[in-house]
């Protein structure tokens, strides 16, 4: 009673003093409230029985009040199945798993015979009976759920008791024979709250909540056999403490897990088979923390969980992608809707992530919820690797769903097409787009961890040409809580392959890209032969933009992938395919190949460095009899002093904030006043642009002088 008074006096509080409730991106739907007779405080998630119905259990509530086994049925009905009296044992925190046999398999925390915890068998008709009660030396009071290994048996953990009370690793078949294989002694491990992950070695994976040379806890390796290898110690500081929650292997090899202490009090992070740790993000307390739960792996590739504090104060459910791109879906108010998820989720057969919350509801004692996950977005391009031509190259835009099926829109040659198709369990899908009169084009694609980060890989084919195509995920962020690392102004220049080339523009086209808190990327530029180029779409979760317009009444376009590292330098290169148009500039048709130099754009408002310098100007090509060379001196403020001043009225203007640069000169050859337009780069005070003269385009060229 005293800790629902709690809750109700924070809520109470925060409605008083107007806390602001971030808009949920997933909202979750109430399926049912625990509380008295119905249960109490389930700490353990749900599972979906082979029978369509949700199994799960309470730590309190029941008749004798010391836990529950319930049952939810699709319509939403929560039923209890069993209540604990102590004897056949009490607090039930932990999981239930379906066995092989269809009957169900759980611990108690504590009761039975030595009042230390069970290993008991469940059958869906409610019969219940104790397999195991722990004594002490055995193990005692098992905290995680159960796992069935590869040869039938059942192995846990159990969170103190052995031989020197720091908890132990068993083994139990589905009779109750109790064999104990390993005895933590605190250096390699102590106090295991997690459950233990066959992985596809076969071997078995573990975390252990203290011990360890630092005494902040470990991850495991052990064997069926009782041979157990410490991978990793955690240390107390930003690489993590006392993880307490199962780890899951993903469908990369790695396996993925939390960490519920630390200087961060909550890190999300990876690990290999040998023991190499990669942090993925770190919780603040806005997204939720500490971290107590396990992640489930979503069909998409990306990881769920929940978070048992923080948001609202009362927990959250959020996402997070193999590189750590992480959004928080929901934060719970403590109302209605529930309060503190101290279990993580369950993906069930129907797309939704199931979970419950230890206090809130109605009831106040929990509730059971579902939400549905957010669709994964995958962008990226389409080229011909080996003959690259307009023809052969696109983009390819790919929603999937949590079913794992998905949307696409692909668009080759400026010609859109939208598909639909579903991954199989290997991550494989093969699709037949239907484009008119033009030849029908097969995808396939495939779902994969590539780069270290989730990605669609694949083929197009139109029987004529292959290409090939990668698309990575698209990063969401919410800028309050964690603005996207890209975030900023990049200018880059697109240099020519050959600038003595006169078939060709001799020119250097520009663009800049702005990168917003969101992910959002918006790219405004020029090539050199005067067509804009305008495009937006969001940048990857590693940092890559795919850059694709169609240009020329779709008979031409420019591609490439914009690489944003984390020293802000960008070079990539962009395939240019123009057709033959006819008009004044290369009438003729052409592929080639340019540069992007560039890096991020700091305005000299919010504080950069000043652009002030002396630099050399180079004009050429454009038709232009010689190149026109200049010494200038740059102020701060742009504006640019040219020596010697000549016939040519050279006259530029860089604007600060931006990096552009504009300007004129008269064009003796052509006897014509003509512009330039171009970018300064920021990483070197160099910068680049075009003109144009009768027929070609020229380029304009500013660096620094020594």
């Amino acid at each position: 009673m005293l800790r629902d008074f709690r809750i109700l006096a924070v809520i109470g509080l925060l409605a008083v003093t107007g806390q602001s409730y971030a808009a949920p991106r997933a909202k979750p739907i109430i399926l049912d409230s625990f509380g008295g007779t119905y249960g109490s405080t389930p700490e353990a998630a749900v599972v979906e029985g082979s029978d369509g119905n949700f199994y799960g259990t309470t730590i309190a509530g029941g008749t004798r009040f010391v836990g529950t086994i319930y049952k939810l049925t699709p319509a939403g009905q929560l039923v209890i199945l069993h209540s604990f009296d102590g004897t056949d044992g009490a607090h039930p925190k932990a999981s239930l798993i379906e066995g092989s046999d269809s009957n169900f398999y759980g611990t108690t925390f504590s009761g039975g015979t030595n009042d230390a915890g069970t290993v008991f068998q469940f059958s869906p008709d409610g019969t219940l009976v104790t397999l195991y009660a722990f004594g002490g030396g055995d193990g005692a009071h098992p905290s995680a759920e159960l796992v069935e290994g590869f040869d039938g048996n059942f192995y846990g953990t159990t969170y103190d008791g052995g031989s020197d009370d720091d908890g132990t690793v068993f083994q139990i078949t589905s009779a109750g024979d109790l064999t104990m294989l390993h005895s933590f002694n605190g250096t390699d491990g102590a106090l295991p709250l997690a459950g233990l992950v066959q992985g596809s070695d076969s071997n078995f994976y573990g975390t252990t909540y203290r011990g360890g040379t630092n005494d902040h806890g470990t991850v495991f390796q052990i064997t069926s056999t009782g041979t157990l290898t410490v991978l990793y110690q955690f240390d107390g500081g930003t690489n993590g403490s006392s993880p307490a929650a199962t780890l899951t292997q993903g469908r990369d090899g790695f396996f993925y897990g939390t960490a519920a202490g630390g200087s961060d009090r909550g890190l999300i992070f990876k690990i290999s088979v040998a023991g190499e740790l990669t942090k993925l993000h770190r919780l603040k307390s806005l997204q939720g923390r500490p971290l107590i739960s396990h992640l489930v792996e979503g069909n998409d590739g990306t990881f769920y969980g929940t978070a048992r504090g923080g948001g609202e104060h009362f927990g959250t459910v959020f996402r997070v992608g193999p590189n750590g791109a992480f959004i928080d879906l929901y934060r719970f108010w403590g109302t209605a809707d529930g309060a503190f998820p101290y279990a993580g989720l369950t993906l069930a057969s129907d797309g939704f992530f199931y979970g419950t919350t230890a206090f809130g509801g109605t009831r106040l004692h929990g509730v059971i919820f579902k939400i549905k996950g957010l669709p994964s977005t995958f962008n990226g391009l389409v080229i011909q690797t080996n003959a690259p031509s307009n023809a052969s190259s696109g983009i390819i835009s790919v929603k999937l769903r949590q079913s794992g099926s998905f949307r696409a829109r692909l668009t080759m040659a400026g010609d859109r097409s939208v598909f639909h198709g579903h991954f199989d369990e290997f991550g494989n899908a093969t699709n037949t787009v239907r484009r008119g009169n033009l030849n029908a084009l097969q995808t396939i694609l495939h779902l994969s961890e590539y780069g270290g980060t989730n990605a669609i890989l694949g083929t197009v084919s139109d029987g004529v040409f292959t290409s090939e195509l990668v698309a990575d995920q698209a990063a969401f962020y919410r800028g309050h809580a964690r603005a996207c690392p890209w975030k900023g102004r990049y200018t880059f220049d697109l240099t020519p392959a050959d600038r003595n080339d006169v078939n060709v523009p001799q020119g250097y086209g520009y663009a800049t890209l702005l990168v917003l808190s969101n992910g959002e990327g918006r790219l405004q530029g020029a090539l050199a032969d005067g067509t804009s180029i305008q495009t937006h779409i969001r940048v990857s979760a590693i940092g890559t933009w795919p850059l694709y317009k169609a240009l020329y009444q779709k008979g031409g376009s420019c591609l490439g992938t914009i690489v944003l590292s984390t020293n802000a330098a960008i070079d990539a290169t962009i395939d240019w395919f123009k057709p033959a148009t006819g008009g004044r500039f290369y009438p003729a048709e052409f592929t080639t190949a340019l540069t992007a130099t560039g890096s991020r754009y700091f305005s000299t408002v919010a504080g950069a460095p000043s652009i002030a310098t002396n630099a050399l100007i180079t004009l050429g090509g454009g038709n232009l009899s010689s190149n026109i060379v200049k010494d200038a001196v740059i102020d701060a403020d742009g504006n640019v002093t040219v020596t010697p001043t000549g016939d040519d009225n050279l006259a530029l203007q860089i604007t600060p904030a931006t990096g552009e640069i504009t300007g004129s000169f008269f064009n003796a050859s052509i006897n014509k006043t003509v512009g330039l337009n171009g970018l300064l780069l920021q990483i070197d005070n160099s910068g680049a642009g075009f003109f144009l003269g009768t027929n070609q385009s020229g380029f304009v060229v500013i660096e620094p002088t020594p």
